[in-house]
């Protein structure tokens, strides 16, 4: 369960730039993105995979029930946990296309039940069929889903049983704003969105230790918000993330230039999250691991957990993820840390 105190806890490190700061604007074409640098890497760079790493390396198994649309079988086969996003689309191989309604992380060698819904209507279901990654959802599909999770958590309903229809309609409503060929796939959707975000991330050189950013348009908004633990995550999820901000930005040229003073916005969300109050801004959620936020016009996900080196600290020998080394019996200290978040 996600820990409200954590996520301030991080929100105060970054503006007292206490081993996590907000990096200098980067400008291209009058939208402004501001890193969020981590000078303290754990040990264990890479201490999960994303899902779209996982499917690439073959290290876990998706497969469809076949008997119903709102959930979908998923096998962690590595000795990794797999960090499976909110949004994130599972492709069906002939069956419905799936997006995951919030965060969850799979352990090593674990098979759980992901809830899911359908972005790809109408098609049949098939039993066994399996998935392959299908992009991130956009901010506008991203937004439907926080609104419908928060007043789900609220009422302690299962992620699962949000409104199917309210997502049909969005993926109608963003398909037909994207003039995409294919009104019923989401996917098509995506894929024309990833041609430009991979555009748009060769232009832009993060610093060393770059763990997220915020992006700000040239009227201030911030138009989104992405952190990951360690910078191999966020390097892996670069591009992904530009993905599913870029349908959200106008990025015809006004002449205004960018926000003058975006580094100032990034602080006032900051700041707003450390005052973060359980329950009445953030409600951890049934069937997902990670809390929604919902405050201040701050809507958004956040996931902390503890993670386990797999070298001991005490012998230094390789050892499980787990709290406890096999080889001496050393009990790892707790540290628990953000893992994920994602604002708008």
């Amino acid at each position: 369960m996600t820990n409200i105190e954590t996520i301030k806890k991080f929100a105060t490190k970054v503006l007292a730039s206490e081993s996590i700061e907000i990096g200098v604007p980067l400008v291209l074409e009058e939208i402004t993105f501001i890193p969020i640098i981590k000078h303290e890497i754990p040990r264990d760079e890479r201490d999960y995979l994303s899902l779209s790493e996982a499917l690439e390396e073959g290290a876990c198994k998706i497969t469809d029930k076949g008997t119903e649309v709102a959930h979908i079988l998923f096998e962690n086969i590595s000795e990794f946990p797999i960090l499976i996003e909110e949004g994130e689309i599972f492709k069906g191989q002939g069956t419905q296309d799936r997006m995951c309604v919030g965060t969850i992380k799979v352990e090593p060698m674990k098979t759980v039940e992901i809830p899911v819904k359908c972005v790809h209507a109408p098609h049949h279901l098939s039993s066994g069929a399996d998935f392959r990654y299908g992009g991130k959802a956009g901010r506008g599909m991203l937004k439907e889903l926080r609104s419908l999770k928060f007043s789900h958590a609220v009422n302690k309903a299962p992620a699962s049983t949000i409104d199917q229809m309210r997502v049909w309609d969005q993926v109608h409503y963003e398909n037909a704003m994207a003039d995409v060929a294919d009104n019923t796939k989401y996917t098509e959707n995506v894929e024309k969105r990833r041609e430009r975000a991979e555009k748009i991330g060769k232009k832009l050189k993060f610093p060393t230790n770059t763990v997220g950013v915020v992006v700000v348009n040239p009227e201030g908004d911030v138009k989104g918000l992405e952190i990951h633990r360690t910078p191999h995550n966020f390097k892996v999820r670069k591009d992904g993330i530009l993905e599913s901000i870029e349908a959200n930005i106008s990025w015809e040229k006004k002449g205004k230039g960018p926000y003058k003073k975006p580094k100032e916005k990034v602080r006032g969300i900051f700041e707003k999250l450390t005052k973060l109050k359980e329950n009445k801004d953030a409600q951890n959620q049934v069937e997902i691991d990670g809390t929604v936020i919902n405050m201040d016009e701050i809507t958004g996900e956040a996931y902390t957990t503890t993670f386990y080196s797999n070298f001991c600290p005490k012998c230094n020998e390789t050892k499980p993820r787990q709290k406890v080394c096999p080889n001496c019996g050393a009990i790892e200290e707790e540290n628990d840390d953000l893992a994920y978040m994602s604002l708008m």
